[in-house]
């Protein structure tokens, strides 16, 4: 277990070996919640076919949609699904 300090604009550091062991690259989002007073973090995984329904939706029944179903309409959904 690794003690971290909060920096002058309220930030923490994660310890390498959590990077290293969880694959964590650089401005990957993570889901940072507060759980009966304690900090959660939490990896987010791109959304994919396999687990995102929306997006199987899509993939398996593009015919509903009004447009033609493009990359870059998919990397346009792809970077909506990641806004919160």
């Amino acid at each position: 277990m690794t003690v971290v300090r909060l920096d002058e604009k309220g930030r923490i550091q994660i310890p390498r070996e959590v990077r290293e062991a969880w694959s964590l690259k650089p401005k990957q989002p993570l889901l940072v919640s507060v759980v009966r007073g304690s900090l959660s973090v939490t990896r987010l995984s791109k959304p994919t076919p396999e687990n995102d329904p929306l997006l199987r939706d899509i993939l398996v029944r593009p015919l509903r949609l009004k447009k033609r179903l493009t990359k870059k309409l998919l990397d346009k959904l792809e970077d909506e699904a990641w806004t919160p």
